[in-house]
């Protein structure tokens, strides 16, 4: 039994190529014309499936094929739309603002990067280029943790506002080096300290083939010592900002 309409993107053309498939629990994608767009949809079902990374890769999944044949504004997880009226009413309302967001993604993709130092690399490169720290570091491990406690304290202090600058100044040069190819780059948040940095790119898709080349020559000059997570083209999540109300009345979310 149908819940509503749930959402997975907004387009001005239904995609072509591939079918877009199944999509949240087993529910066929179909698009629906309205007001100017192409609402991509299946029927919800009654009970809101959980943001489950099963569930939410089955979204993403139909997105990227979408994504593949034409432009195409995703909707986050869990956007349901109470029927196609309603549906219908709210892309007419809200049409000069997805008009704005079409724009600004057009005949792009999102490229996601993921840089990282190789374990145990940049902290024997700041050691190496501060003699004094590494002196201190050796001279510690000789020493009971009971006598050298604020040493130690001190020690993870000094190493830490090292990593730090040494993490500004390098992702700044990486930054250096793709954003001129992306119409625009989001900055996202490290996941832990290894990590260099963490980006998406908008990247027009006529530029992908230059973006992978670029991505390439830098993981081969840095294979000893940065680690690189290359993926996409995924749907632009990071440069689209839909709210949930536009969609329903109410809309919800999961």
């Amino acid at each position: 039994m149908s819940g509503g309409l749930w959402l997975y993107g907004i387009g001005l053309a239904a995609p072509g190529g591939a079918p877009l498939g199944d999509g949240v629990a087993g529910a066929a994608v179909q698009p629906m014309e309205a007001a100017g767009f192409v609402a991509l949809v299946s029927d919800a079902p009654a009970e809101r499936p959980a943001p489950t990374r099963r569930h939410m890769l089955t979204h993403t999944a139909v997105l990227e094929r979408a994504t593949a044949a034409a432009d195409v504004l995703p909707v986050r997880f869990g956007t349901v739309a109470p029927d196609a009226t309603t549906l219908a009413r709210c892309l007419a309302a809200n049409a000069m603002k997805l008009r704005d967001a079409m724009a600004a993604i057009s005949d792009c993709v999102e490229l996601g990067l993921r840089v990282s130092w190789r374990e145990g690399v940049i902290f024997e490169e700041i050691l190496a280029a501060e003699p004094a720290l590494r002196a201190l570091r050796d001279r510690l491990a000789t020493r009971p943790m009971q006598e050298t406690y604020q040493d130690r304290i001190a020690l993870g202090r000094r190493v830490e506002a090292a990593l730090a600058a040494r993490r500004t100044a390098e992702a700044a040069s990486l930054d250096a080096k793709l954003a001129p190819l992306a119409v625009q780059m989001a900055v996202l948040r490290e996941v832990d300290e290894a990590m260099l940095l963490n980006r998406a790119f908008l990247v027009k898709r006529s530029e992908e083939t230059r973006f992978d080349a670029a991505v390439a020559a830098l993981e081969a000059a840095q294979a000893g010592r940065l680690l690189l997570r290359y993926v996409g083209p995924v749907p632009p999540f990071n440069f689209v900002s839909l709210r949930a109300e536009w969609f329903g009345a109410p809309a919800q979310a999961a």
